[in-house]
Protein backbone atom coordinates (compact mmCIF):
# COMPACT_ATOMS: atom_id res chain seq x y z
CA UNK A 1 0.00 0.00 0.00
CA UNK A 2 1.25 3.86 -0.98
CA UNK A 3 1.45 5.40 2.49
CA UNK A 4 2.12 8.59 1.46
CA UNK A 5 -1.27 8.96 -1.16
CA UNK A 6 -3.62 6.63 -2.11
CA UNK A 7 -6.79 4.87 -1.29
CA UNK A 8 -8.35 1.38 -0.33
CA UNK A 9 -11.34 -0.38 -1.00
CA UNK A 10 -13.26 -3.24 0.97
CA UNK A 11 -16.29 -5.27 -0.33
CA UNK A 12 -18.45 -7.57 1.82
CA UNK A 13 -20.74 -9.45 -1.01
CA UNK A 14 -23.34 -11.44 0.53
CA UNK A 15 -26.21 -13.22 -0.92
CA UNK A 16 -28.46 -10.27 -1.09
CA UNK A 17 -26.08 -7.24 0.08
CA UNK A 18 -23.14 -5.52 -1.02
CA UNK A 19 -21.12 -3.23 1.77
CA UNK A 20 -18.58 -1.28 0.81
CA UNK A 21 -15.89 0.83 2.75
CA UNK A 22 -13.48 2.84 1.32
CA UNK A 23 -10.30 5.10 2.77
CA UNK A 24 -8.17 7.94 1.27
CA UNK A 25 -4.88 7.53 3.13
CA UNK A 26 -2.13 10.62 2.91
CA UNK A 27 0.75 10.61 4.77
CA UNK A 28 0.12 7.22 6.72
CA UNK A 29 -2.81 8.35 8.56
CA UNK A 30 -6.47 7.83 6.78
CA UNK A 31 -7.83 11.21 6.05
CA UNK A 32 -10.96 10.48 4.06
CA UNK A 33 -13.44 7.42 4.62
CA UNK A 34 -16.69 6.59 2.94
CA UNK A 35 -19.08 3.30 3.21
CA UNK A 36 -21.94 2.57 0.76
CA UNK A 37 -24.18 -0.03 0.47
CA UNK A 38 -26.73 -1.89 -2.00
CA UNK A 39 -29.16 -4.70 -1.26
CA UNK A 40 -30.30 -6.91 -4.31
CA UNK A 41 -30.18 -10.29 -5.28
CA UNK A 42 -28.00 -9.29 -8.74
CA UNK A 43 -24.51 -9.40 -6.65
CA UNK A 44 -23.37 -8.01 -9.89
CA UNK A 45 -24.87 -4.78 -10.40
CA UNK A 46 -24.60 -4.55 -6.15
CA UNK A 47 -21.14 -4.57 -6.60
CA UNK A 48 -20.87 -2.22 -9.40
CA UNK A 49 -23.30 0.16 -7.24
CA UNK A 50 -20.64 0.15 -4.19
CA UNK A 51 -18.13 0.71 -6.33
CA UNK A 52 -19.75 3.82 -8.30
CA UNK A 53 -20.75 5.64 -4.82
CA UNK A 54 -17.43 4.97 -3.00
CA UNK A 55 -15.34 6.13 -6.27
CA UNK A 56 -17.71 9.59 -6.70
CA UNK A 57 -17.43 10.23 -2.52
CA UNK A 58 -13.21 9.81 -2.84
CA UNK A 59 -13.27 11.09 -5.87
CA UNK A 60 -10.84 8.58 -7.28
CA UNK A 61 -10.79 5.12 -9.39
CA UNK A 62 -10.44 1.71 -7.60
CA UNK A 63 -8.52 -1.28 -9.71
CA UNK A 64 -8.23 -3.47 -7.22
CA UNK A 65 -10.09 -4.49 -3.46
CA UNK A 66 -9.76 -6.55 -0.52
CA UNK A 67 -13.22 -9.01 -0.58
CA UNK A 68 -15.01 -10.99 2.13
CA UNK A 69 -18.61 -11.97 2.32
CA UNK A 70 -20.37 -15.54 1.28
CA UNK A 71 -17.80 -17.77 -0.64
CA UNK A 72 -20.61 -20.43 -0.55
CA UNK A 73 -19.99 -23.93 1.73
CA UNK A 74 -16.81 -24.53 3.10
CA UNK A 75 -14.87 -26.60 4.70
CA UNK A 76 -12.73 -27.01 7.73
CA UNK A 77 -9.60 -29.50 7.83
CA UNK A 78 -6.72 -30.08 10.71
CA UNK A 79 -4.30 -31.68 8.68
CA UNK A 80 -1.28 -33.10 10.83
CA UNK A 81 2.11 -33.11 8.62
CA UNK A 82 5.18 -34.97 10.09
CA UNK A 83 8.64 -34.47 8.48
CA UNK A 84 11.68 -36.36 9.47
CA UNK A 85 15.19 -35.26 8.75
CA UNK A 86 18.55 -37.29 8.64
CA UNK A 87 20.40 -36.38 11.73
CA UNK A 88 19.76 -32.87 12.95
CA UNK A 89 18.16 -30.05 11.06
CA UNK A 90 17.79 -25.71 11.52
CA UNK A 91 14.37 -25.62 10.70
CA UNK A 92 13.14 -23.00 8.53
CA UNK A 93 10.18 -21.00 7.17
CA UNK A 94 11.01 -22.94 3.92
CA UNK A 95 10.08 -26.57 5.97
CA UNK A 96 7.02 -24.94 7.08
CA UNK A 97 6.03 -23.89 3.38
CA UNK A 98 7.01 -27.69 2.29
CA UNK A 99 4.53 -29.51 5.19
CA UNK A 100 1.56 -26.93 3.94
CA UNK A 101 2.05 -27.72 0.05
CA UNK A 102 1.79 -31.33 0.69
CA UNK A 103 -1.70 -30.74 2.76
CA UNK A 104 -4.99 -32.89 0.13
CA UNK A 105 -7.57 -30.52 0.18
CA UNK A 106 -10.93 -31.62 -0.11
CA UNK A 107 -11.78 -32.30 -3.70
CA UNK A 108 -13.79 -29.42 -5.49
CA UNK A 109 -12.70 -26.99 -2.25
CA UNK A 110 -9.79 -24.16 -2.50
CA UNK A 111 -8.34 -22.84 1.29
CA UNK A 112 -8.39 -19.17 1.55
CA UNK A 113 -7.12 -19.35 5.45
CA UNK A 114 -3.92 -22.03 6.56
CA UNK A 115 -3.12 -21.59 9.89
CA UNK A 116 -0.74 -23.35 12.27
CA UNK A 117 -2.35 -24.58 15.51
CA UNK A 118 0.52 -26.63 17.14
CA UNK A 119 4.50 -27.25 16.57
CA UNK A 120 6.03 -30.42 18.07
CA UNK A 121 9.73 -31.61 17.76
CA UNK A 122 10.99 -34.59 20.28
CA UNK A 123 12.77 -32.21 22.53
CA UNK A 124 9.68 -29.34 22.64
CA UNK A 125 6.17 -29.38 22.19
CA UNK A 126 3.44 -26.67 21.81
CA UNK A 127 5.64 -24.07 20.23
CA UNK A 128 5.04 -21.08 18.75
CA UNK A 129 7.44 -20.76 15.94
CA UNK A 130 9.67 -24.04 15.23
CA UNK A 131 12.05 -21.47 13.33
CA UNK A 132 15.94 -21.42 14.46
CA UNK A 133 14.98 -24.69 16.70
CA UNK A 134 17.33 -27.81 15.50
CA UNK A 135 16.17 -31.13 15.78
CA UNK A 136 15.42 -34.33 13.42
CA UNK A 137 11.67 -33.93 13.49
CA UNK A 138 8.89 -31.56 13.42
CA UNK A 139 5.26 -32.47 13.53
CA UNK A 140 2.96 -29.67 12.82
CA UNK A 141 -1.19 -29.22 13.05
CA UNK A 142 -2.52 -26.72 10.56
CA UNK A 143 -6.22 -25.53 10.57
CA UNK A 144 -7.44 -24.83 6.86
CA UNK A 145 -11.18 -23.24 5.96
CA UNK A 146 -11.44 -23.79 2.65
CA UNK A 147 -14.69 -22.69 0.52
CA UNK A 148 -15.95 -24.24 -3.15
CA UNK A 149 -13.54 -23.36 -5.98
CA UNK A 150 -16.93 -22.81 -8.92
CA UNK A 151 -18.33 -19.84 -6.03
CA UNK A 152 -14.54 -18.50 -5.68
CA UNK A 153 -14.07 -18.48 -9.43
CA UNK A 154 -17.71 -17.02 -9.42
CA UNK A 155 -16.53 -13.88 -7.34
CA UNK A 156 -13.99 -13.02 -9.08
CA UNK A 157 -15.93 -13.35 -12.54
CA UNK A 158 -17.92 -10.58 -10.58
CA UNK A 159 -15.05 -8.63 -9.95
CA UNK A 160 -13.44 -8.76 -13.27
CA UNK A 161 -16.98 -7.62 -14.68
CA UNK A 162 -16.79 -4.54 -12.06
CA UNK A 163 -13.02 -4.10 -13.42
CA UNK A 164 -11.90 -4.96 -10.14
CA UNK A 165 -8.79 -7.54 -9.01
CA UNK A 166 -8.83 -8.38 -5.91
CA UNK A 167 -6.25 -8.52 -3.06
CA UNK A 168 -7.22 -10.89 -1.09
CA UNK A 169 -10.00 -13.00 -0.01
CA UNK A 170 -11.16 -13.56 3.65
CA UNK A 171 -13.28 -15.38 5.83
CA UNK A 172 -15.31 -13.14 7.78
CA UNK A 173 -14.95 -15.23 11.50
CA UNK A 174 -11.55 -14.84 10.53
CA UNK A 175 -11.43 -11.22 10.02
CA UNK A 176 -13.76 -11.05 13.32
CA UNK A 177 -11.30 -13.18 15.16
CA UNK A 178 -8.48 -10.77 14.24
CA UNK A 179 -10.32 -7.19 15.24
CA UNK A 180 -12.79 -8.54 17.99
CA UNK A 181 -11.58 -11.56 20.55
CA UNK A 182 -9.47 -10.09 23.04
CA UNK A 183 -6.76 -11.83 23.76
CA UNK A 184 -6.78 -15.15 25.93
CA UNK A 185 -10.48 -15.65 25.26
CA UNK A 186 -12.03 -18.07 23.57
CA UNK A 187 -15.06 -17.58 21.27
CA UNK A 188 -17.98 -18.55 19.85
CA UNK A 189 -19.01 -16.79 16.43
CA UNK A 190 -21.87 -16.93 14.92
CA UNK A 191 -23.56 -15.40 11.44
CA UNK A 192 -26.63 -15.02 10.64
CA UNK A 193 -26.86 -14.67 7.07
CA UNK A 194 -29.02 -14.76 3.93
CA UNK A 195 -27.75 -18.34 2.93
CA UNK A 196 -25.89 -19.65 5.59
CA UNK A 197 -25.82 -19.71 8.78
CA UNK A 198 -22.10 -20.05 10.04
CA UNK A 199 -20.53 -20.99 13.17
CA UNK A 200 -17.00 -21.44 14.10
CA UNK A 201 -14.91 -21.65 17.61
CA UNK A 202 -11.24 -19.35 18.21
CA UNK A 203 -8.68 -18.80 20.47
CA UNK A 204 -5.46 -17.52 20.34
CA UNK A 205 -3.79 -20.65 18.58
CA UNK A 206 -6.42 -20.08 15.56
CA UNK A 207 -9.55 -21.70 14.60
CA UNK A 208 -10.68 -24.81 16.45
CA UNK A 209 -13.99 -25.25 14.84
CA UNK A 210 -15.95 -23.95 11.65
CA UNK A 211 -19.15 -24.93 10.28
CA UNK A 212 -21.61 -23.88 7.59
CA UNK A 213 -25.31 -24.85 7.85
CA UNK A 214 -27.39 -24.47 4.83
CA UNK A 215 -30.20 -22.93 6.10
CA UNK A 216 -30.27 -18.82 6.94
CA UNK A 217 -32.93 -15.97 6.44
CA UNK A 218 -33.47 -16.43 3.00
CA UNK A 219 -35.40 -19.41 4.08
CA UNK A 220 -37.78 -17.43 6.36
CA UNK A 221 -38.27 -15.30 3.32
CA UNK A 222 -39.46 -18.11 1.32
CA UNK A 223 -41.30 -19.26 4.11
CA UNK A 224 -43.27 -15.69 3.93
CA UNK A 225 -43.89 -16.36 0.17
CA UNK A 226 -45.65 -19.50 0.64
CA UNK A 227 -48.51 -18.74 3.74
CA UNK A 228 -49.02 -15.10 2.94
CA UNK A 229 -49.22 -15.76 -1.06
CA UNK A 230 -46.37 -12.59 -1.83
CA UNK A 231 -43.67 -12.23 -3.93
CA UNK A 232 -39.88 -12.62 -2.60
CA UNK A 233 -39.09 -9.09 -2.38
CA UNK A 234 -42.38 -8.23 -0.73
CA UNK A 235 -41.83 -11.27 1.79
CA UNK A 236 -38.18 -9.69 2.37
CA UNK A 237 -39.53 -6.21 3.12
CA UNK A 238 -42.49 -7.24 5.80
CA UNK A 239 -39.83 -9.71 7.53
CA UNK A 240 -37.74 -7.02 8.23
CA UNK A 241 -40.39 -4.57 9.44
CA UNK A 242 -42.40 -7.38 11.14
CA UNK A 243 -39.98 -9.67 12.46
CA UNK A 244 -39.71 -10.32 16.39
CA UNK A 245 -39.42 -13.64 18.82
CA UNK A 246 -40.61 -11.12 21.38
CA UNK A 247 -44.65 -11.60 20.78
CA UNK A 248 -46.60 -8.35 22.10
CA UNK A 249 -50.28 -8.31 23.11
CA UNK A 250 -51.35 -5.88 20.47
CA UNK A 251 -49.24 -7.61 17.46
CA UNK A 252 -52.52 -9.57 16.84
CA UNK A 253 -54.53 -6.59 16.05
CA UNK A 254 -51.79 -4.31 14.59
CA UNK A 255 -51.68 -4.82 10.88
CA UNK A 256 -48.08 -5.66 9.01
CA UNK A 257 -48.72 -3.09 6.89
CA UNK A 258 -51.67 -1.41 5.13
CA UNK A 259 -51.51 -3.15 1.99
CA UNK A 260 -52.33 -6.19 3.51
CA UNK A 261 -55.43 -7.92 5.76
CA UNK A 262 -52.75 -9.88 7.34
CA UNK A 263 -51.50 -9.01 11.07
CA UNK A 264 -47.76 -8.52 12.79
CA UNK A 265 -48.61 -12.01 14.23
CA UNK A 266 -49.58 -13.63 11.30
CA UNK A 267 -46.61 -12.41 10.02
CA UNK A 268 -44.43 -13.78 13.03
CA UNK A 269 -46.43 -17.17 13.35
CA UNK A 270 -44.12 -18.15 10.13
CA UNK A 271 -40.99 -16.53 11.21
CA UNK A 272 -40.58 -18.02 14.95
CA UNK A 273 -41.01 -21.03 14.19
CA UNK A 274 -38.18 -20.65 11.60
CA UNK A 275 -36.29 -19.28 13.96
CA UNK A 276 -36.11 -21.33 16.29
CA UNK A 277 -35.76 -23.99 14.46
CA UNK A 278 -31.82 -22.82 12.55
CA UNK A 279 -31.16 -21.60 16.20
CA UNK A 280 -32.28 -25.17 17.25
CA UNK A 281 -29.69 -26.77 14.28
CA UNK A 282 -26.69 -24.63 15.47
CA UNK A 283 -26.83 -25.53 18.79
CA UNK A 284 -27.30 -28.87 18.03
CA UNK A 285 -24.12 -29.07 15.70
CA UNK A 286 -21.62 -26.37 18.03
CA UNK A 287 -22.99 -28.41 21.37
CA UNK A 288 -20.05 -30.79 21.20
CA UNK A 289 -17.38 -28.17 20.27
CA UNK A 290 -18.51 -25.81 22.78
CA UNK A 291 -18.19 -28.54 25.51
CA UNK A 292 -14.43 -29.44 24.03
CA UNK A 293 -13.33 -26.03 23.82
CA UNK A 294 -15.64 -24.04 26.71
CA UNK A 295 -15.70 -20.40 24.72
CA UNK A 296 -16.67 -17.44 26.94
CA UNK A 297 -18.95 -15.43 24.79
CA UNK A 298 -20.85 -15.33 21.64
CA UNK A 299 -20.09 -13.14 18.57
CA UNK A 300 -23.32 -12.02 16.60
CA UNK A 301 -23.31 -11.32 13.02
CA UNK A 302 -25.13 -11.05 9.97
CA UNK A 303 -28.85 -9.65 8.30
CA UNK A 304 -30.56 -11.90 11.29
CA UNK A 305 -29.23 -9.96 14.05
CA UNK A 306 -31.76 -7.17 13.14
CA UNK A 307 -34.54 -9.45 14.75
CA UNK A 308 -35.86 -8.73 17.58
CA UNK A 309 -35.01 -10.46 20.47
CA UNK A 310 -32.61 -13.38 18.36
CA UNK A 311 -29.38 -12.51 20.16
CA UNK A 312 -31.72 -12.74 23.73
CA UNK A 313 -32.59 -16.26 22.52
CA UNK A 314 -29.34 -17.17 21.11
CA UNK A 315 -27.86 -15.97 25.23
CA UNK A 316 -30.58 -18.41 26.58
CA UNK A 317 -29.72 -21.28 23.87
CA UNK A 318 -26.15 -21.54 24.76
CA UNK A 319 -26.31 -19.73 28.92
CA UNK A 320 -23.54 -17.87 27.01
CA UNK A 321 -23.58 -14.09 27.23
CA UNK A 322 -23.56 -12.62 23.55
CA UNK A 323 -22.35 -9.27 21.60
CA UNK A 324 -24.33 -8.05 18.55
CA UNK A 325 -21.97 -6.74 15.85
CA UNK A 326 -24.97 -6.29 13.63
CA UNK A 327 -24.86 -6.94 9.67
CA UNK A 328 -21.72 -4.51 8.97
CA UNK A 329 -20.10 -6.35 11.66
CA UNK A 330 -17.58 -8.19 8.45
CA UNK A 331 -16.95 -5.54 6.56
CA UNK A 332 -16.33 -3.13 9.65
CA UNK A 333 -13.72 -6.13 10.55
CA UNK A 334 -11.93 -6.34 6.79
CA UNK A 335 -11.72 -2.26 7.02
CA UNK A 336 -9.96 -2.40 10.58
CA UNK A 337 -7.96 -5.70 9.83
CA UNK A 338 -6.23 -4.44 6.25
CA UNK A 339 -5.15 -1.08 8.30
CA UNK A 340 -3.48 -2.64 10.80
CA UNK A 341 -1.77 -4.67 9.15
CA UNK A 342 -0.36 -1.90 7.96
CA UNK A 343 0.66 -0.89 11.32
CA UNK A 344 4.56 -1.59 10.90
CA UNK A 345 4.63 -0.23 7.75
CA UNK A 346 3.00 3.44 8.89
CA UNK A 347 5.47 3.11 11.64
CA UNK A 348 8.46 2.71 9.56
CA UNK A 349 7.19 5.83 7.10
CA UNK A 350 6.39 8.15 10.52
CA UNK A 351 9.97 7.38 11.59
CA UNK A 352 11.40 8.37 7.89
CA UNK A 353 9.21 11.39 7.59
CA UNK A 354 9.91 12.48 11.31
CA UNK A 355 13.80 12.17 10.25
CA UNK A 356 13.19 13.79 6.95
CA UNK A 357 11.25 16.69 8.13
CA UNK A 358 14.24 16.90 11.03
CA UNK A 359 16.97 17.10 8.36
CA UNK A 360 14.90 20.21 6.25
CA UNK A 361 14.55 22.14 9.60
CA UNK A 362 18.09 22.12 10.04
CA UNK A 363 19.11 23.43 6.51
CA UNK A 364 16.32 25.81 6.68
CA UNK A 365 17.93 26.99 10.16
CA UNK A 366 21.78 27.51 8.22
CA UNK A 367 19.81 29.61 5.80
CA UNK A 368 17.06 31.72 7.87
CA UNK A 369 17.91 34.67 9.89
CA UNK A 370 17.09 34.43 13.32
CA UNK A 371 14.12 37.20 14.04
CA UNK A 372 13.17 38.38 17.17
CA UNK A 373 9.55 37.31 18.16
CA UNK A 374 7.58 40.24 18.34
CA UNK A 375 5.10 40.73 21.34
CA UNK A 376 1.72 41.98 20.38
CA UNK A 377 1.63 45.83 20.75
CA UNK A 378 -0.39 46.75 23.74
CA UNK A 379 -4.01 48.74 22.98
CA UNK A 380 -4.69 50.53 26.06
CA UNK A 381 -8.49 50.35 25.29
CA UNK A 382 -10.95 48.50 27.58
CA UNK A 383 -14.32 47.59 26.42
CA UNK A 384 -17.43 48.31 28.76
CA UNK A 385 -19.03 44.96 29.33
CA UNK A 386 -22.43 47.48 29.96
CA UNK A 387 -22.99 47.65 26.08
CA UNK A 388 -22.07 44.62 24.61
CA UNK A 389 -24.09 41.08 24.81
CA UNK A 390 -21.56 39.09 26.97
CA UNK A 391 -22.97 35.68 26.33
CA UNK A 392 -22.50 35.94 22.67
CA UNK A 393 -19.45 34.36 21.54
CA UNK A 394 -19.03 36.67 18.77
CA UNK A 395 -18.54 39.55 20.59
CA UNK A 396 -15.26 37.90 22.16
CA UNK A 397 -14.52 37.44 18.54
CA UNK A 398 -15.26 41.15 18.07
CA UNK A 399 -13.16 42.31 20.62
CA UNK A 400 -10.00 39.85 19.07
CA UNK A 401 -10.46 41.51 15.75
CA UNK A 402 -9.77 44.86 17.45
CA UNK A 403 -6.56 43.50 19.43
CA UNK A 404 -8.41 44.15 22.48
CA UNK A 405 -6.47 42.56 25.85
CA UNK A 406 -7.91 43.49 28.89
CA UNK A 407 -12.12 43.83 29.06
CA UNK A 408 -13.78 46.06 31.44
CA UNK A 409 -16.56 44.82 33.66
CA UNK A 410 -18.97 46.85 35.74
CA UNK A 411 -20.67 45.19 38.17
CA UNK A 412 -23.41 47.29 39.83
CA UNK A 413 -25.38 45.92 43.40
CA UNK A 414 -28.24 48.87 43.17
CA UNK A 415 -27.29 49.99 46.54
CA UNK A 416 -24.10 52.22 45.63
CA UNK A 417 -26.13 53.23 42.38
CA UNK A 418 -29.35 53.08 41.79
CA UNK A 419 -28.92 50.76 38.83
CA UNK A 420 -28.02 46.64 39.07
CA UNK A 421 -25.83 45.40 36.06
CA UNK A 422 -23.58 42.67 35.95
CA UNK A 423 -22.51 40.36 39.05
CA UNK A 424 -20.30 37.57 40.25
CA UNK A 425 -22.16 35.07 37.39
CA UNK A 426 -21.61 37.23 34.74
CA UNK A 427 -18.23 37.71 35.73
CA UNK A 428 -17.74 33.89 35.63
CA UNK A 429 -19.40 33.52 32.01
CA UNK A 430 -16.85 36.42 30.43
CA UNK A 431 -13.52 34.35 32.38
CA UNK A 432 -14.59 30.96 31.04
CA UNK A 433 -15.03 32.50 27.41
CA UNK A 434 -11.76 34.64 27.38
CA UNK A 435 -7.84 35.01 28.26
CA UNK A 436 -8.21 38.43 28.57
CA UNK A 437 -7.20 40.96 31.43
CA UNK A 438 -10.30 41.46 33.17
CA UNK A 439 -10.71 45.14 34.94
CA UNK A 440 -13.47 44.87 36.95
CA UNK A 441 -15.09 48.28 39.01
CA UNK A 442 -17.56 47.10 41.40
CA UNK A 443 -19.66 49.81 42.12
CA UNK A 444 -20.84 47.95 45.00
CA UNK A 445 -21.63 48.38 49.20
CA UNK A 446 -18.60 46.43 51.34
CA UNK A 447 -16.49 46.04 48.54
CA UNK A 448 -14.03 43.89 50.87
CA UNK A 449 -16.64 41.01 50.44
CA UNK A 450 -17.28 41.87 46.66
CA UNK A 451 -13.72 41.90 45.66
CA UNK A 452 -12.96 38.12 47.62
CA UNK A 453 -16.25 36.65 45.10
CA UNK A 454 -14.85 38.79 42.04
CA UNK A 455 -11.48 37.21 42.42
CA UNK A 456 -12.39 33.91 42.53
CA UNK A 457 -14.56 34.49 39.59
CA UNK A 458 -11.20 35.26 37.68
CA UNK A 459 -10.56 39.01 37.90
CA UNK A 460 -7.07 40.79 37.05
CA UNK A 461 -7.64 44.01 38.21
CA UNK A 462 -10.79 45.42 40.75
CA UNK A 463 -11.36 48.88 40.94
CA UNK A 464 -13.14 50.10 43.91
CA UNK A 465 -14.94 53.14 44.31
CA UNK A 466 -13.54 55.31 46.54
CA UNK A 467 -16.74 56.81 49.07
CA UNK A 468 -17.40 53.03 49.97
CA UNK A 469 -17.09 52.19 53.75
CA UNK A 470 -14.09 50.13 54.20
CA UNK A 471 -11.53 50.78 50.74
CA UNK A 472 -8.58 50.89 52.72
CA UNK A 473 -8.81 47.30 54.20
CA UNK A 474 -10.50 45.92 50.96
CA UNK A 475 -7.31 47.34 48.61
CA UNK A 476 -5.32 45.37 51.49
CA UNK A 477 -7.04 42.78 51.03
CA UNK A 478 -7.03 42.28 47.07
CA UNK A 479 -3.26 43.22 46.74
CA UNK A 480 -2.07 40.80 49.50
CA UNK A 481 -3.68 37.92 46.56
CA UNK A 482 -1.68 39.59 44.39
CA UNK A 483 -4.10 41.02 42.23
CA UNK A 484 -4.07 44.62 41.32
CA UNK A 485 -5.92 47.15 43.16
CA UNK A 486 -7.21 50.66 42.34
CA UNK A 487 -10.30 53.18 42.96
CA UNK A 488 -12.24 55.02 41.02
CA UNK A 489 -13.19 58.64 41.65
CA UNK A 490 -16.08 60.44 40.49
CA UNK A 491 -16.42 64.01 38.97
CA UNK A 492 -17.37 65.57 42.22
CA UNK A 493 -14.92 64.26 44.76
CA UNK A 494 -12.19 66.22 45.06
CA UNK A 495 -8.42 64.82 44.42
CA UNK A 496 -7.59 65.42 48.62
CA UNK A 497 -9.60 62.10 49.14
CA UNK A 498 -7.08 60.44 47.32
CA UNK A 499 -4.02 61.55 49.57
CA UNK A 500 -4.54 58.72 52.68
CA UNK A 501 -4.35 55.51 50.31
CA UNK A 502 -1.99 56.80 47.05
CA UNK A 503 0.49 54.74 47.60
CA UNK A 504 -1.41 51.59 48.15
CA UNK A 505 -3.21 51.66 44.85
CA UNK A 506 -1.94 49.94 41.74
CA UNK A 507 -4.56 52.57 39.50
CA UNK A 508 -6.39 55.49 39.66
CA UNK A 509 -9.50 55.40 37.36
CA UNK A 510 -11.17 59.12 36.46
CA UNK A 511 -14.93 58.12 35.93
CA UNK A 512 -15.89 60.97 33.17
CA UNK A 513 -19.37 60.79 33.95
CA UNK A 514 -21.37 60.03 36.86
CA UNK A 515 -21.40 56.28 37.42
CA UNK A 516 -24.45 54.02 37.08
CA UNK A 517 -25.30 54.28 33.30
CA UNK A 518 -23.52 54.22 29.72
CA UNK A 519 -23.81 57.08 26.95
CA UNK A 520 -23.24 59.66 29.11
CA UNK A 521 -21.56 63.15 27.80
CA UNK A 522 -17.94 63.21 29.14
CA UNK A 523 -17.51 65.97 31.85
CA UNK A 524 -14.17 67.85 30.82
CA UNK A 525 -13.70 69.41 34.23
CA UNK A 526 -12.04 65.65 35.29
CA UNK A 527 -9.14 66.52 32.88
CA UNK A 528 -7.84 68.55 35.37
CA UNK A 529 -7.59 65.63 37.73
CA UNK A 530 -5.75 63.56 35.13
CA UNK A 531 -3.81 66.06 34.61
CA UNK A 532 -2.71 66.64 38.83
CA UNK A 533 -2.81 62.72 39.24
CA UNK A 534 -0.09 62.70 36.42
CA UNK A 535 1.93 65.32 37.95
CA UNK A 536 1.94 63.36 41.54
CA UNK A 537 3.00 60.50 40.22
CA UNK A 538 6.07 62.13 38.48
CA UNK A 539 6.58 64.06 41.09
CA UNK A 540 6.85 61.74 43.72
CA UNK A 541 8.17 58.40 41.62
CA UNK A 542 4.65 56.56 42.19
CA UNK A 543 3.54 53.81 40.42
CA UNK A 544 -0.41 54.16 39.47
CA UNK A 545 -1.46 54.09 36.48
CA UNK A 546 -4.51 56.53 35.25
CA UNK A 547 -7.67 55.15 33.75
CA UNK A 548 -10.68 57.30 32.61
CA UNK A 549 -13.81 55.68 32.12
CA UNK A 550 -17.26 57.55 30.58
CA UNK A 551 -17.75 59.56 27.72
CA UNK A 552 -14.86 58.62 26.10
CA UNK A 553 -15.23 59.25 21.52
CA UNK A 554 -11.85 59.97 20.04
CA UNK A 555 -12.18 63.49 20.35
CA UNK A 556 -12.67 63.13 24.17
CA UNK A 557 -9.57 60.15 24.52
CA UNK A 558 -7.26 62.26 22.31
CA UNK A 559 -7.76 65.11 25.19
CA UNK A 560 -7.20 62.47 27.99
CA UNK A 561 -4.11 61.05 25.78
CA UNK A 562 -3.15 65.13 26.04
CA UNK A 563 -3.46 65.61 30.43
CA UNK A 564 -1.45 61.85 31.01
CA UNK A 565 -4.13 59.19 30.74
CA UNK A 566 -2.36 55.73 30.55
CA UNK A 567 -6.19 53.22 29.80
CA UNK A 568 -8.95 54.52 28.34
CA UNK A 569 -12.69 52.65 28.68
CA UNK A 570 -15.07 52.92 25.89
CA UNK A 571 -18.62 51.65 25.64
CA UNK A 572 -21.27 53.54 24.11
CA UNK A 573 -19.00 54.78 20.96
CA UNK A 574 -17.15 50.80 20.54
CA UNK A 575 -20.48 48.93 20.71
CA UNK A 576 -22.64 51.48 18.25
CA UNK A 577 -19.36 51.35 15.39
CA UNK A 578 -19.75 49.59 12.04
CA UNK A 579 -15.83 48.78 12.35
CA UNK A 580 -15.01 47.77 15.65
CA UNK A 581 -11.28 47.21 14.35
CA UNK A 582 -11.46 50.79 13.34
CA UNK A 583 -13.25 52.28 15.88
CA UNK A 584 -10.88 50.94 18.18
CA UNK A 585 -7.49 52.41 16.06
CA UNK A 586 -9.24 55.94 16.16
CA UNK A 587 -8.99 56.21 20.21
CA UNK A 588 -5.58 55.27 20.16
CA UNK A 589 -3.34 58.22 20.69
CA UNK A 590 -2.26 60.23 18.08
CA UNK A 591 1.48 60.73 17.05
CA UNK A 592 2.30 64.74 16.93
CA UNK A 593 4.79 65.31 14.36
Amino acid sequence: MNLFDSCFLCLDIGTSCVRGIAHRVCSAKIAKSATAMCESFDQQFAIKSVIDNLEHELNTHFESAYITGNFGKSEYIRPRQNTLWNGEHKITGHDISAQISKIEFPTGFSPIHIMPLQYDTPSARKIKTPIGYTDHQLVSTFGAICYETERLNEIVSLLHKAHIQYDGLFDPHYLQNMTLRKPGETVLFIDLGAEFSTMSIWNNNGVLWHKKLEMGMSNITLDLTTSLHLDFDEAERIKRMTANLIPRAMDRMVPADTAYDFSRGDVNDVIVPRIVEIIGKIKELANEPVAQCMPTKIIISGGGTQIDGVVDFIENAFGLPAENHHADANITALSDYIWAAQKPARERYMERSARHEKYINKIKKLFTKKQKKQKPKFIPIAPSTLCFNMLSPMTYKLFESGGISTIHVDIMDGFYVDKIAGGIPELKTIRANTHAHLHVHLMTENPGIWAANAIKAGADTIILSLNTNGVRAALRGIRATGHRAGVAINPETPLSALVPILRDVDEVMVMGVTPGAAGQKFDSSVLQKILALYTTRKKHGLKYIISVDGGINPETAQKCWEYGADLLVCGSYLAHATDFALAVQSLLKKQTA
